[in-house]
């Protein structure tokens, strides 16, 4: 199978990821139907049955938590033929991969994804990433389906079912497992006056509120080894307190808590200079995703007509930005330079 604009695209499943991938394709030209009869689809989009989708779709995208994704599969087998081709987005991989071999086998191409996105990511534009688990029994599919995740512009990375659910449970799992304790803790209520080193954290707990439940759930009872992953946490966290509190006088060190030494630290202007080269790097990570917000926004205009450029509102943020560049004790002039180049660039980005 070579996947192309001209490949048809059925998602079985409309939740939220189903939702904002079908966005995504949509946005790179990919055209695509979807049947999910407990969701709202958008006009033009839905079919009435599954056998419908499946008459009208080559490349199959099951979107469906992963504690439904068996029976999913179930379904669809008696209805597949040698025309389809078939891949999950499951967040883990050992159980999706193995039924997908199991019930799909020789005969219907298919291929294990964790999209590590999300519609909070898109939104933002943040950089792209998805992990592929290809099946023994099918490895030109996989080819094909990394091609896809490129053309939407992904960093693709293959991995071994067992392997990516290690890794998810170390990563994945915990992240949202310590988010949502710090969530039941009331933690999140106001963060107007909390350090910069709770960045990552507010951000955790941010992605743990928006995505679904299920989602949650997902992650913590289906990947086989995060259960073990959250004890050995706790139990570190355990030792840790024990330590803390066999401190022999408040204020001396404790023993065995220092963190692990990085060497000298550098001198004054090194120092100074990597973080310089650490805020250009981010500065450029945040022009990236402005030109993809930019290109969104280009897309969104031509799909009703509207012209792609609006001097009106780059005037409009021109001004702002000197406005909070003043605000700021930043020269207003220079500023309004830096973003008339930003514009330039953003222009380019639109088409």
């Amino acid at each position: 199978m070579n996947i192309s604009t001209n490949t048809k695209i059925g998602f079985v499943g409309y939740g939220r990821f189903g939702a904002a991938l079908s966005e995504l394709i949509e946005e790179r030209g990919y055209a695509w139907r979807c049947w999910d009869p407990s969701a709202e689809l958008p006009p033009g989009h839905a079919v009435e049955n599954l056998d419908q989708l499946l008459a009208n779709s080559e490349l199959i995208i099951v979107a469906v938590p992963v504690n439904a994704f068996e029976k999913v599969l179930h379904d669809l087998r008696p209805r597949l033929n040698r025309s389809h081709y078939v891949m999950d987005v499951c967040s883990v991989k050992q159980g999706p991969c193995r039924w997908m071999d199991d019930i799909l086998g020789e005969d219907i191409p298919h291929v294990g994804c964790h999209p590590l996105f999300g519609p909070l990511s898109i939104a933002r534009a943040e950089p792209l990433r998805a992990v592929l688990c290809s099946s023994s029994q099918h490895p030109d599919f996989a080819k094909e389906v990394r091609s896809l995740f490129e053309y939407l512009g992904c960093e693709v990375n293959e991995q071994e079912p067992a392997a990516h659910d290690r890794y998810m449970a170390l990563t994945h799992a915990m992240a949202f497992f310590i988010a949502r304790g710090l969530l039941d803790l009331g933690v999140d209520r106001d963060l107007h006056w909390a350090p910069p080193s709770f960045a990552a954290l507010a951000a955790s707990m941010a992605a743990v509120r928006s995505d679904a439940g299920h989602l949650f759930n997902a992650i913590q009872s289906e990947n086989p080894y995060a259960a073990s992953t959250r004890q050995r946490f706790i139990e570190a966290l355990t030792l840790i307190d024990q330590r803390l509190l066999e401190a022999p006088m408040p204020g001396l060190p404790v023993s065995d808590m220092s963190l692990p030494d990085l060497g000298q630290p550098p001198p004054a202007l090194q120092e100074v200079r990597e973080h310089i080269d650490e805020l250009d790097r981010e500065l450029i990570a945040l022009l990236q995703r402005r030109c993809e917000l930019s290109a969104r926004a280009g897309h969104a205009k031509r799909a009703v007509g509207a012209p792609v450029l609006d001097p009106g509102r780059e005037a409009e943020l021109i001004e702002k930005s000197g406005r909070w560049a003043e605000q700021g004790g930043l020269p207003a002039d220079v500023v309004q330079a830096v973003f008339r180049q930003i514009l330039a660039m953003s222009r380019r980005a639109q088409g």
